[in-house]
């Protein structure tokens, strides 16, 4: 039979989350037995696709995961199967590559993780169907027009000089970090402020050694950071005769690096051990189902106290043990209450549970010194050693983790009133990244013995702001009134995310401007935007006439504010890929008008 039918299918964005539709968009179509042809537009500001700017393969191997080997795999454990016969998770694919380090608790480098996403993506294209056609754009995607049923992509090239256009039947847009990034942001040649870090050993290179750096930010990618102008400069890290690491200089590094945040507090640190097996007694399934059956719901009247229970729980239950005791739960907290006062008079020794000391260790203390920060660093890296089935402290920040999916449902779509979901998006969602995706316990490590060393500065850590000196050229790091410090450059290691506000993306401004999509507002009992895309529950956008638009689709990072952590590997959380490639060919189908011709039935799977 004569194949007369084409469908153009657009990507834009190609890193894990673009894959990951892509491979699903692939099982479908061989799935549902297509034969019509199929283009399949993949759009990318780099090369490295399936890995993105976070995982691509050209950086150093100093940069390592959060996550876990045995949390990372390619593939979708679910119906219809892959094309590709043989699908390794990662720790699989280690070992049959004969690398060194295949254990599952251990932290891969990024660019590691970014080689075998590529070999993911190169497996997929060596099994593509033979009706389907995938052609590959790399550069910039700046605007979408909609031209009758067509969307017309306006595209830059890599070198930004020539821009053509490109129609598609349907997109999807899986932009991360970008999403919420001015273009602009990337540009860094001699700049003395640097917008985005990644690839390091690209936007650092021109820091000068001997200088006066301010890092904004005291997260992972400051880490990152803070190793590239480091470690990334031929430094060294050793171990002394107690086992205790120390940094040797290389003398090529700045003369200081002044981290700045908001809170002053780092991340707190795993060890990469299996978390403990403490299971959720009252943040359930059952009681999401309720509240979710009753929203809008207040975040700190409703969920904030089942939070808190969770973690007394999971704090008390290793606490316990590790006096030989066991800590057994009642539905009615006051008994645990009374188990723990009992504890206490019997070992007054024992450390109390505070919620407040492990949000805001420091509240009362309006400036952190360095010396403060090396304790608290101490103290964090002596509890993650330990890992949570020891500690009892990282038993209790890491019940968010297991909180967290069932959360998500919960938050997802407006299940929080406007006013709490503003306070969880501009309070909370930092706190619990904090407490519980913190870097892996040797990064920490690192960063104690840099403070040590000299290199790495705390004094500005909290409460201090940045300014331009326009005159001279630099910036201006001042606490309060009391103490400044003139800066050479500036770097800002912060993750762009949602805010109340314009998009700062040509792309997305335009996506508004011509009224293919909408801004989400929340408008349960007051308001609140986000500042992210509006879109339904299968991740299809809704436009700024209020319809739903299932011919362009987020997926990830642009869905961050209506859904809550994107910002991972994961291939469940937030799953809108799967949904897109059954619709996408299920419209197939459709614009074919073969189903009764042909007796192949929609929704086969």
């Amino acid at each position: 039979m004569e194949n007369t039918q084409s469908y153009k299918i657009g990507i834009v964005g190609f890193g894990p989350k673009g894959f990951y539709a892509f491979e699903r968009l692939i099982a479908y179509i061989k799935a549902y037995n297509l034969f019509e042809h199929i283009q399949v537009h993949i759009f990318n500001t780099t090369g490295f696709l399936a890995s993105g700017d976070v995982y691509r393969q050209d950086q150093p191997e100093y940069l390592i995961m959060n996550y876990t080997n045995g949390n990372i795999s390619g593939w979708a454990l679910q119906e219809p199967f892959s094309v590709v016969p043989k699908t390794p998770d990662f720790v699989s694919w280690l070992a049959n590559n004969n690398y060194g380090n295949t254990s599952a608790s251990s932290y891969a480098p990024r660019a590691l993780v970014g080689e075998y996403l590529s070999d993911c993506y190169h497996q997929v294209m060596e099994h593509l169907p033979d009706n389907v056609e995938v052609i590959d754009h790399i550069g910039l995607v700046t605007n979408v027009v909609k031209n009758n049923t067509e969307y017309q992509l306006h595209f830059k090239n890599d070198g930004l000089s020539q821009e053509y256009v490109v129609n598609c039947d349907k997109v999807l847009f899986t932009t991360g970090h970008n999403t919420f990034r001015s273009q602009r942001d990337r540009s860094v040649d001699n700049a003395k402020k640097i917008n985005f870090i990644y690839p390091t050993n690209d936007t650092l290179k021109h820091l000068k050694k001997d200088s006066l750096v301010g890092i904004k930010g005291f997260g992972l990618t400051a880490i990152d950071a803070i190793l590239a102008l480091t470690e990334g400069r031929e430094g060294t890290f050793v171990k002394n005769e107690k086992g205790v690491l120390k940094y040797e200089a290389s003398c090529k590094e700045p003369f200081k690096i002044y981290p700045f945040s908001r809170t002053g507090l780092p991340m707190i640190p795993r060890n990469g051990s299996t978390e403990s097996s403490i299971e959720l007694h009252y943040f359930t399934k059952e009681c999401m189902a309720h509240l979710m059956e009753n929203k809008p719901v207040s975040f700190e009247c409703t969920v904030l106290p089942l939070i808190k229970k969770e973690f007394y729980f999971a704090y008390y239950s290793v606490l316990f043990k590790n006096y030989g005791h066991q800590f057994y739960y009642d539905e009615d907290f006051t008994v645990l209450e009374n188990q723990v006062q009992y504890f206490h008079e019997d070992y007054p020794e024992s450390p109390v549970f505070n919620w407040d000391s492990i949000a805001n260790p420091f509240n009362d203390e309006p400036i952190l010194s360095t010396v403060l920060l090396q304790y608290y660093l101490e103290f964090l890296i002596q509890e993650a050693k330990k890992g949570e089935d020891e500690s009892p402290f990282m038993a209790a920040v890491g019940a968010w983790r297991k909180i967290s999916p069932l959360f998500n449902k919960l938050y997802s779509f407006g299940g929080l009133d406007a006013a709490s979901h503003k306070l969880f998006d501009t309070y909370y969602f930092g706190l619990f990244n904090r407490l519980s995706y913190g870097p892996p316990v040797q990064n920490m490590q690192k960063m104690l013995a840099l403070c040590k060393a000299g290199i790495l500065d705390y004094t500005y850590i909290k409460a201090s702001t940045c300014t331009e000196n326009t005159v001279d050229d630099n910036y201006i790091l001042q606490l309060n009134d009391a103490q400044a410090t003139e800066l050479n450059y500036i770097v800002n290691a912060t993750i762009s995310r949602a805010n109340e506000g314009e998009f700062k993306n040509e792309l997305y401004r335009n996506l508004i401007k011509n009224g293919l999509v909408r801004t989400f507002q929340n408008k349960l009992n007051t308001s609140y935007s986000p500042g992210c895309v509006d879109i339904d529950e299968n991740g299809n956008a809704i436009n700024a006439h209020g319809k739903v638009d299932s011919h362009i689709t987020f997926y990830g990072t642009p869905t961050e504010g209506i859904t809550c952590d994107n910002d991972t590997l994961s291939r469940s959380r937030n799953n809108f890929a799967t949904i897109w490639a059954k619709q996408t060919c299920n419209t197939i189908l459709k614009k074919a008008r073969i189903t009764e011709n042909y007796g192949r039935e929609e929704n086969v799977l």
